[in-house]
This record gives structure tokens, sequence and C-alpha cells, in this order.
């Protein structure tokens, strides 16, 4: 029981670590956007929408 505890810990901090970097880079895009920067602001959405992209395919076998 208590390994399964710990595979269900590891998952959830699998997560929130993809989720932090996810606000991490909305936080950049904001500010570049703000800034005219349009170039960073590009980039990071591609890399955003990248890793959405595999977290949807992700999803069909539970794989986090």
């Amino acid at each position: 029981m208590e390994n399964n505890s710990n595979k269900e810990n590891a998952r959830a901090e699998r997560i929130a670590f993809r989720i932090n970097q996810h606000h991490l880079l909305l936080a950049n895009i904001y500010e570049n956007l703000v800034d005219r920067e349009f170039k960073p602001a590009e980039q990071d959405l591609r890399d955003l929408i990248i890793d959405l992209r595999l977290i949807i395919k992700s999803l069909e076998d539970d794989d986090f």
C-alpha cells in the first residue's frame, strides 16, 4: 500500500512541476506581449503548445 502511495506522490509531483513550468511560461508570454517582444513570446507560446499537446497524448495512457 505504501508503495502505491509513493507512486501517487511522485506522479503528483511530476504534474505539479509541469504545471509550474506552464505558469512560468505564461508569465513570460504576458511580459513579452506587454513589452511588444513578439519573437520570445512566440517561442514560449510554441513551447507551451507542444507541451500541452504532449499532455493530451499522455491522457490516453494515464502516463504522467
